[in-house]
């Protein structure tokens, strides 16, 4: 009955490689599925708050908010626990007890402190670093299964080691593959293949990968835009419209921006690392990135591009599965297409192979600067941050089309 217990840890150790700015999830007792929250736990001052309601309705408790006082009680089987917004003391059963965090109101929804609750309960809450996931054992569970919390704790420990383990390995693996794709970006581009950056005078945009390797996020490889705009404003992620030249700060997100002791601080509290790497390449949050170049005017595609992905690690965990996507460019601009849209990358579990099941689209494109243009025959128009990469050293042309890369078959 141990095994049960632990078969979403099993799970969480499987992700461990996924990005680390996944959302937290909490998995209740054996339940392999995470607790869904119309707003994701968040992490405050090291204190993990998930959605009230949610939670306390999965640890059978019942629920009454007091809008007038902001006041919630939950009671459960002689358990009473009593939290205000705003307030760093709550009860149980009566007596007072200091919070790490109070409870928050987010979008008029209230969030708690995870760990206060569990434990008030007499619950166990585990944090799985490695798999950004919060295990809670109830007593409940403990007491039908004939386990104790101290043998809980134990096989806990014994699997985040194991978890913490794997984590450093995937770390290590994904720092190699950088250090290879750089040595590889330098033969094959040679010394024109970056241009030296200038962490004060940053301009246009930048592009990189991260490994995603479970593909529980991304589908193997999570690309990473950023476009440093005048005026110290800069756009995270790919633009709404398409390239760089695209960017109109009414749709897009631009934030303000500074970069100060090895650091880029945007606006909204979000600070990572920035460096420049031997190479002359820029690097934010360690990963490596190249500028976007612009498309020669009258740019043309011939031939059929292939995009590969998966999610779960495909053999190994259960729902895993993986895929292939083929777009077809011809020189007189029309292209053909197997999916229902270039940058939908379906990771749910029910997700098969597209090519065998979807219906071929097809309609004209073009290319401007570093943005595609896709013209459905249905009247739909798509258009997605584009560049052309040269041939690597096995001669292999790709092409970047919004957050998908494809190759040349």
């Amino acid at each position: 009955m141990m095994m049960i217990l632990f078969v979403g840890v099993a799970v969480g150790n499987s992700q461990v490689e996924a990005a680390e700015t996944s959302p937290i999830r909490v998995m209740l007792n054996e339940e392999t599925t995470p607790l869904s929250f119309t707003v994701d736990p968040i992490s405050r001052q090291g204190t993990t708050l998930v959605q009230m309601r949610p939670l306390f309705e999965r640890l059978g408790m019942e629920l009454t908010w007091n809008q007038a006082t902001g006041t919630v009680k939950a009671v459960k089987s002689g358990t009473e626990l009593t939290l205000k917004l705003g307030s760093k003391t709550a009860t149980v059963n009566g007596k007072n007890v200091a919070l790490d965090y109070p409870a928050t109101s987010i979008n008029g929804n209230t969030l708690v402190p995870l760990r206060f609750v569990g434990e008030a309960t007499g619950a166990i809450v585990h944090w799985n670093g490695a798999g950004r996931q919060i295990l809670v054992v109830t007593t409940e569970w403990m007491q039908e299964n004939g386990v104790t919390p101290a043998q809980v704790k134990e096989e806990l420990a014994k699997l985040q080691a194991d978890a913490n383990a794997k984590h450093a390995e995937a770390k290590a693996s994904e720092k190699a593959e950088a250090d290879k794709k750089a040595e590889a970006d330098k033969a094959a581009f040679g010394s024109a293949g970056t241009t030296p950056v200038n962490v004060s005078k940053l301009s246009g945009m930048y592009y990189g990968a991260e490994y995603d390797y479970a593909g529980y996020e991304c589908g193997g490889i999570c690309w990473k835009f950023y476009t440093f705009l005048p005026d110290n404003k800069i756009v995270v992620g790919e633009p709404v419209g398409g390239g760089p030249e695209t960017v109109n700060c009414s749709k897009d997100q631009c934030r303000t921006y500074s970069v100060s002791g090895g650091q880029l601080k945007i606006q909204g509290g979000e600070t990572l690392p920035i460096s420049i790497s031997k190479e002359g390449r820029l690097v934010i949050d360690e990963v490596s990135l190249d500028s976007v170049k612009p498309a020669a005017a009258g740019t043309k595609l011939n031939g059929e591009y292939i995009s590969r992905g998966y999610y779960g690690l495909v053999g190994i965990t259960p729902f895993s599965t993986s895929w292939t996507d083929y777009l077809t460019f011809y020189s007189d601009g029309r292209f053909t297409s197997d999916t229902l849209t270039i940058a939908a990358l379906d990771t749910g579990a029910a997700r098969t192979d597209s090519s065998s099941s979807a219906k071929t689209l097809n309609g004209t494109y073009t290319i401007s600067q570093n943005t595609i243009t896709l013209k459905y025959s249905d009247g739909k128009t798509e258009s997605y941050v584009f560049y052309k990469l040269p041939p690597d050293k096995e001669g292999v042309v790709y092409v970047q089309i919004g957050g998908r890369s494809f190759h040349l078959k």
